[in-house]
Protein backbone atom coordinates (compact mmCIF):
# COMPACT_ATOMS: atom_id res chain seq x y z
CA UNK A 1 0.00 0.00 0.00
CA UNK A 2 1.40 3.37 -0.97
CA UNK A 3 2.44 6.05 1.48
CA UNK A 4 -0.56 8.17 0.49
CA UNK A 5 -2.96 5.49 1.61
CA UNK A 6 -1.16 4.98 4.91
CA UNK A 7 -1.86 8.54 6.00
CA UNK A 8 -5.61 8.18 5.66
CA UNK A 9 -6.81 6.45 8.77
CA UNK A 10 -6.00 2.88 7.67
CA UNK A 11 -3.26 2.05 10.13
CA UNK A 12 -5.50 0.02 12.44
CA UNK A 13 -3.66 -2.39 14.68
CA UNK A 14 -6.22 -5.14 15.07
CA UNK A 15 -4.98 -8.49 13.78
CA UNK A 16 -7.18 -10.80 11.70
CA UNK A 17 -7.50 -14.53 11.12
CA UNK A 18 -9.94 -16.69 9.18
CA UNK A 19 -10.72 -19.36 11.78
CA UNK A 20 -14.41 -19.27 12.67
CA UNK A 21 -15.61 -19.63 16.26
CA UNK A 22 -17.89 -22.35 17.54
CA UNK A 23 -20.88 -20.20 18.31
CA UNK A 24 -24.48 -20.11 17.24
CA UNK A 25 -26.39 -16.88 16.70
CA UNK A 26 -29.72 -17.08 14.86
CA UNK A 27 -31.27 -13.74 13.92
CA UNK A 28 -33.94 -13.81 11.20
CA UNK A 29 -32.29 -14.60 7.87
CA UNK A 30 -33.63 -13.18 4.62
CA UNK A 31 -31.88 -13.55 1.28
CA UNK A 32 -33.08 -10.06 0.43
CA UNK A 33 -31.42 -8.57 3.52
CA UNK A 34 -28.25 -10.62 4.09
CA UNK A 35 -25.47 -12.21 2.07
CA UNK A 36 -22.61 -14.49 3.05
CA UNK A 37 -19.44 -12.46 3.53
CA UNK A 38 -17.38 -14.53 1.08
CA UNK A 39 -19.91 -13.91 -1.70
CA UNK A 40 -20.15 -10.23 -0.81
CA UNK A 41 -16.37 -9.89 -1.09
CA UNK A 42 -16.20 -11.87 -4.33
CA UNK A 43 -18.65 -9.66 -6.18
CA UNK A 44 -17.19 -6.43 -4.81
CA UNK A 45 -13.48 -7.12 -5.20
CA UNK A 46 -12.75 -7.32 -1.48
CA UNK A 47 -10.83 -9.71 0.74
CA UNK A 48 -11.84 -10.48 4.30
CA UNK A 49 -10.38 -11.74 7.54
CA UNK A 50 -11.99 -12.55 10.85
CA UNK A 51 -10.65 -11.88 14.33
CA UNK A 52 -12.24 -14.45 16.63
CA UNK A 53 -10.92 -12.68 19.72
CA UNK A 54 -12.76 -9.42 19.07
CA UNK A 55 -15.54 -10.62 16.72
CA UNK A 56 -14.28 -8.16 14.13
CA UNK A 57 -14.69 -8.82 10.41
CA UNK A 58 -12.28 -6.84 8.24
CA UNK A 59 -13.05 -6.24 4.56
CA UNK A 60 -10.31 -4.60 2.52
CA UNK A 61 -9.25 -3.60 -0.96
CA UNK A 62 -6.75 -1.10 -2.34
CA UNK A 63 -8.91 1.88 -1.39
CA UNK A 64 -11.34 0.49 1.19
CA UNK A 65 -10.93 -0.43 4.84
CA UNK A 66 -14.13 -1.72 6.45
CA UNK A 67 -14.48 -3.03 10.02
CA UNK A 68 -17.63 -4.83 11.17
CA UNK A 69 -18.37 -5.99 14.69
CA UNK A 70 -20.62 -9.06 14.83
CA UNK A 71 -24.07 -8.37 16.29
CA UNK A 72 -23.40 -4.62 16.24
CA UNK A 73 -25.01 -1.95 14.07
CA UNK A 74 -21.81 0.11 14.03
CA UNK A 75 -19.29 -0.12 11.17
CA UNK A 76 -15.98 1.63 10.57
CA UNK A 77 -15.32 2.63 6.96
CA UNK A 78 -12.27 4.56 5.74
CA UNK A 79 -11.83 6.53 8.93
CA UNK A 80 -15.49 7.16 9.79
CA UNK A 81 -18.23 5.37 11.71
CA UNK A 82 -21.67 4.60 10.27
CA UNK A 83 -24.80 2.85 11.53
CA UNK A 84 -26.49 -0.13 9.89
CA UNK A 85 -30.16 -1.10 10.08
CA UNK A 86 -29.22 -4.78 10.39
CA UNK A 87 -26.17 -6.19 12.14
CA UNK A 88 -23.76 -8.80 10.72
CA UNK A 89 -23.89 -12.20 12.42
CA UNK A 90 -22.43 -15.70 12.56
CA UNK A 91 -24.52 -18.73 11.69
CA UNK A 92 -23.59 -22.39 11.15
CA UNK A 93 -19.94 -21.72 10.35
CA UNK A 94 -20.58 -18.73 8.09
CA UNK A 95 -20.65 -14.97 8.52
CA UNK A 96 -23.49 -12.95 7.02
CA UNK A 97 -23.46 -9.22 6.33
CA UNK A 98 -26.45 -7.00 5.51
CA UNK A 99 -27.05 -6.10 1.88
CA UNK A 100 -27.28 -2.44 2.89
CA UNK A 101 -23.51 -2.50 3.40
CA UNK A 102 -23.13 -2.45 -0.37
CA UNK A 103 -25.07 0.81 -0.60
CA UNK A 104 -22.98 2.44 2.12
CA UNK A 105 -19.63 1.39 0.70
CA UNK A 106 -20.22 1.74 -3.02
CA UNK A 107 -22.98 4.32 -3.46
CA UNK A 108 -23.46 6.74 -0.60
CA UNK A 109 -20.04 7.28 0.93
CA UNK A 110 -17.26 9.38 -0.69
CA UNK A 111 -13.98 7.89 -1.79
CA UNK A 112 -11.23 7.26 0.74
CA UNK A 113 -9.49 10.54 -0.13
CA UNK A 114 -11.94 12.96 1.45
CA UNK A 115 -10.61 16.25 2.82
CA UNK A 116 -10.07 16.19 6.55
CA UNK A 117 -12.96 18.03 8.22
CA UNK A 118 -10.72 20.33 10.28
CA UNK A 119 -13.07 23.19 11.02
CA UNK A 120 -13.11 23.57 14.82
CA UNK A 121 -9.82 24.08 16.63
CA UNK A 122 -9.11 24.43 20.35
CA UNK A 123 -5.93 26.31 21.27
CA UNK A 124 -4.50 25.65 24.70
CA UNK A 125 -2.15 28.30 26.13
CA UNK A 126 -0.09 26.14 28.48
CA UNK A 127 0.13 26.79 32.23
CA UNK A 128 -1.52 29.87 33.80
CA UNK A 129 -2.51 31.22 37.20
CA UNK A 130 -0.53 29.59 40.01
CA UNK A 131 1.43 27.60 37.41
CA UNK A 132 3.88 29.95 35.65
CA UNK A 133 5.57 27.25 33.58
CA UNK A 134 9.20 27.90 32.68
CA UNK A 135 10.76 31.13 33.97
CA UNK A 136 13.73 32.70 32.21
CA UNK A 137 16.80 34.01 34.10
CA UNK A 138 15.35 37.49 33.50
CA UNK A 139 11.99 36.57 34.96
CA UNK A 140 9.93 36.08 31.79
CA UNK A 141 7.11 33.65 32.53
CA UNK A 142 6.13 31.02 30.03
CA UNK A 143 2.42 31.31 30.82
CA UNK A 144 2.37 34.91 29.54
CA UNK A 145 4.16 34.09 26.27
CA UNK A 146 1.84 31.15 25.67
CA UNK A 147 -1.29 33.26 26.08
CA UNK A 148 -0.11 36.05 23.79
CA UNK A 149 0.79 33.64 20.98
CA UNK A 150 -2.44 31.67 21.46
CA UNK A 151 -4.55 34.82 21.04
CA UNK A 152 -2.64 35.77 17.89
CA UNK A 153 -3.01 32.24 16.54
CA UNK A 154 -6.75 32.34 17.17
CA UNK A 155 -7.01 35.53 15.12
CA UNK A 156 -4.95 34.10 12.24
CA UNK A 157 -6.94 30.86 12.09
CA UNK A 158 -10.24 32.73 12.17
CA UNK A 159 -9.06 34.77 9.18
CA UNK A 160 -8.68 31.46 7.34
CA UNK A 161 -12.24 30.42 8.16
CA UNK A 162 -11.69 28.14 11.15
CA UNK A 163 -13.86 28.21 14.26
CA UNK A 164 -11.45 28.63 17.16
CA UNK A 165 -11.72 28.36 20.95
CA UNK A 166 -9.19 29.07 23.71
CA UNK A 167 -8.96 26.94 26.84
CA UNK A 168 -8.14 30.14 28.75
CA UNK A 169 -8.35 33.82 27.83
CA UNK A 170 -6.62 35.22 30.90
CA UNK A 171 -4.09 34.33 33.57
CA UNK A 172 -6.06 31.51 35.21
CA UNK A 173 -5.12 28.00 36.25
CA UNK A 174 -6.65 24.99 34.49
CA UNK A 175 -5.96 21.35 35.21
CA UNK A 176 -4.65 19.21 32.36
CA UNK A 177 -7.83 17.15 32.48
CA UNK A 178 -9.96 20.28 32.12
CA UNK A 179 -7.98 21.32 29.04
CA UNK A 180 -8.61 18.07 27.16
CA UNK A 181 -12.25 18.09 28.25
CA UNK A 182 -12.74 21.53 26.71
CA UNK A 183 -11.59 20.11 23.38
CA UNK A 184 -14.03 17.23 23.84
CA UNK A 185 -16.95 19.51 24.74
CA UNK A 186 -16.26 21.78 21.76
CA UNK A 187 -16.03 18.70 19.52
CA UNK A 188 -12.76 20.02 18.17
CA UNK A 189 -11.18 18.59 15.04
CA UNK A 190 -7.73 19.57 16.31
CA UNK A 191 -6.23 20.54 19.68
CA UNK A 192 -3.07 22.69 19.70
CA UNK A 193 -1.23 23.22 22.99
CA UNK A 194 1.17 26.18 23.03
CA UNK A 195 4.27 26.12 25.25
CA UNK A 196 7.71 27.68 25.60
CA UNK A 197 10.69 25.50 26.45
CA UNK A 198 13.60 25.60 28.86
CA UNK A 199 16.88 23.74 29.19
CA UNK A 200 19.83 23.72 31.56
CA UNK A 201 22.04 24.35 28.57
CA UNK A 202 21.45 28.01 27.61
CA UNK A 203 22.68 27.36 24.06
CA UNK A 204 19.78 25.05 23.19
CA UNK A 205 17.18 26.78 21.02
CA UNK A 206 14.56 26.22 18.34
CA UNK A 207 10.94 25.23 17.79
CA UNK A 208 9.70 21.71 18.54
CA UNK A 209 6.41 20.02 17.65
CA UNK A 210 5.16 16.95 19.50
CA UNK A 211 2.52 14.30 18.84
CA UNK A 212 1.65 11.11 20.69
CA UNK A 213 3.86 8.23 19.62
CA UNK A 214 2.54 4.66 20.28
CA UNK A 215 5.67 3.76 22.24
CA UNK A 216 4.70 6.32 24.89
CA UNK A 217 1.30 5.01 25.93
CA UNK A 218 -0.37 1.94 27.32
CA UNK A 219 -3.29 0.96 25.06
CA UNK A 220 -5.29 -0.66 27.84
CA UNK A 221 -4.98 2.28 30.24
CA UNK A 222 -5.71 4.81 27.52
CA UNK A 223 -8.80 2.98 26.28
CA UNK A 224 -10.18 2.51 29.79
CA UNK A 225 -9.86 6.27 30.28
CA UNK A 226 -11.53 7.20 27.01
CA UNK A 227 -14.25 4.55 26.79
CA UNK A 228 -16.37 6.26 29.44
CA UNK A 229 -17.23 8.79 26.74
CA UNK A 230 -18.44 8.42 23.16
CA UNK A 231 -18.98 11.24 20.65
CA UNK A 232 -22.69 12.12 20.28
CA UNK A 233 -22.93 10.59 16.81
CA UNK A 234 -21.64 7.24 18.11
CA UNK A 235 -23.69 6.89 21.25
CA UNK A 236 -25.68 3.72 21.71
CA UNK A 237 -26.13 0.69 23.92
CA UNK A 238 -22.63 -0.75 23.53
CA UNK A 239 -20.91 -3.19 25.84
CA UNK A 240 -17.64 -2.15 27.52
CA UNK A 241 -15.74 -4.32 25.03
CA UNK A 242 -17.52 -2.73 22.07
CA UNK A 243 -16.79 0.76 23.42
CA UNK A 244 -13.13 -0.19 23.76
CA UNK A 245 -13.01 -1.36 20.14
CA UNK A 246 -14.72 1.83 18.96
CA UNK A 247 -12.19 3.95 20.81
CA UNK A 248 -9.28 1.92 19.52
CA UNK A 249 -10.32 2.85 15.99
CA UNK A 250 -10.88 6.50 16.96
CA UNK A 251 -7.46 6.65 18.61
CA UNK A 252 -5.70 5.31 15.54
CA UNK A 253 -7.47 7.90 13.40
CA UNK A 254 -6.66 10.71 15.87
CA UNK A 255 -3.02 9.67 16.12
CA UNK A 256 -2.68 9.59 12.33
CA UNK A 257 -4.05 13.14 12.01
CA UNK A 258 -1.87 14.35 14.89
CA UNK A 259 1.28 12.95 13.32
CA UNK A 260 0.48 14.49 9.95
CA UNK A 261 -0.36 17.85 11.55
CA UNK A 262 2.99 17.84 13.36
CA UNK A 263 4.84 17.17 10.11
CA UNK A 264 2.94 19.94 8.31
CA UNK A 265 3.82 22.47 11.01
CA UNK A 266 7.49 21.51 11.01
CA UNK A 267 7.62 21.85 7.22
CA UNK A 268 6.13 25.36 7.34
CA UNK A 269 8.39 26.48 10.19
CA UNK A 270 11.42 25.26 8.25
CA UNK A 271 10.30 26.95 5.02
CA UNK A 272 9.84 30.24 6.89
CA UNK A 273 13.38 30.14 8.24
CA UNK A 274 12.78 29.01 11.82
CA UNK A 275 15.18 26.60 13.45
CA UNK A 276 12.93 23.61 14.03
CA UNK A 277 13.59 20.00 14.95
CA UNK A 278 12.01 16.93 13.39
CA UNK A 279 8.56 16.11 14.90
CA UNK A 280 8.83 14.07 18.08
CA UNK A 281 6.63 11.61 19.91
CA UNK A 282 6.04 12.47 23.56
CA UNK A 283 3.90 11.26 26.50
CA UNK A 284 2.49 14.65 27.52
CA UNK A 285 -0.87 14.38 29.28
CA UNK A 286 -2.79 16.51 26.77
CA UNK A 287 -1.59 14.18 24.01
CA UNK A 288 -1.95 10.90 25.86
CA UNK A 289 -5.48 11.52 27.10
CA UNK A 290 -6.82 13.77 24.36
CA UNK A 291 -10.23 12.90 22.93
CA UNK A 292 -9.35 14.54 19.60
CA UNK A 293 -6.27 14.83 17.36
CA UNK A 294 -3.71 16.76 19.41
CA UNK A 295 -0.29 18.34 19.02
CA UNK A 296 1.94 20.37 21.33
CA UNK A 297 4.13 23.19 20.02
CA UNK A 298 7.18 24.43 21.94
CA UNK A 299 7.68 27.86 20.37
CA UNK A 300 11.22 28.44 21.64
CA UNK A 301 13.55 28.33 24.65
CA UNK A 302 13.23 30.92 27.40
CA UNK A 303 16.55 29.64 28.75
CA UNK A 304 18.27 30.93 25.59
CA UNK A 305 18.83 34.70 25.95
CA UNK A 306 18.43 35.46 22.23
CA UNK A 307 15.29 33.36 21.90
CA UNK A 308 13.83 34.88 25.06
CA UNK A 309 14.15 38.34 23.51
CA UNK A 310 12.44 37.10 20.37
CA UNK A 311 9.62 35.44 22.30
CA UNK A 312 8.92 38.72 24.13
CA UNK A 313 8.70 40.56 20.80
CA UNK A 314 5.17 41.07 19.49
CA UNK A 315 6.51 40.77 15.93
CA UNK A 316 8.07 37.37 16.58
CA UNK A 317 4.97 36.18 18.41
CA UNK A 318 2.93 37.07 15.35
CA UNK A 319 5.38 35.23 13.08
CA UNK A 320 5.05 32.10 15.20
CA UNK A 321 1.25 32.34 15.15
CA UNK A 322 1.22 32.77 11.37
CA UNK A 323 3.51 29.77 10.90
CA UNK A 324 1.24 27.51 12.96
CA UNK A 325 -1.86 28.76 11.12
CA UNK A 326 -0.20 28.07 7.76
CA UNK A 327 0.74 24.59 8.96
CA UNK A 328 -2.85 23.78 9.85
CA UNK A 329 -4.06 25.09 6.50
CA UNK A 330 -1.44 23.03 4.66
CA UNK A 331 -2.81 19.88 6.29
CA UNK A 332 -6.20 20.49 4.72
CA UNK A 333 -4.61 21.39 1.39
CA UNK A 334 -2.58 18.20 1.41
CA UNK A 335 -5.67 16.02 1.62
CA UNK A 336 -7.60 18.17 -0.82
CA UNK A 337 -4.78 17.52 -3.29
CA UNK A 338 -5.18 13.79 -2.74
CA UNK A 339 -8.89 14.10 -3.49
CA UNK A 340 -8.14 15.83 -6.78
CA UNK A 341 -5.43 13.36 -7.72
CA UNK A 342 -6.89 10.05 -6.57
CA UNK A 343 -10.53 10.61 -5.65
CA UNK A 344 -12.05 9.45 -8.94
CA UNK A 345 -10.13 6.22 -9.23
Amino acid sequence: MSKHFLVIFVALTLCGCVTLPKRVVFPPLSKAEFVEVSKFCQRNGLTYSYNTLDDIVELTSKDKDIRLLLNSLLIYYNGKFFHLKNSPFYREGRIFVPQELEDIVFKKIPKIFAPLPIKRIVIDPGHGGKDPGAISPRGTKEKDINLRIAKLLKRELEKKGFTVYLTRRSDVYLSLQKRVEIAKDKRADLFISIHANSNRNPKVNGVEVYYLSPKYFNWKKRLLWLSNYLPPDLRGNYSPRQREIIWKNICVKNDTISRQAAHCLVTIFRELGFKVRYPKGAPFYVLRYGYVPSILVEVGYLSNSREERLLKSSRYQHQVACAIALGVSSLNRRYAHLVKRYGNR
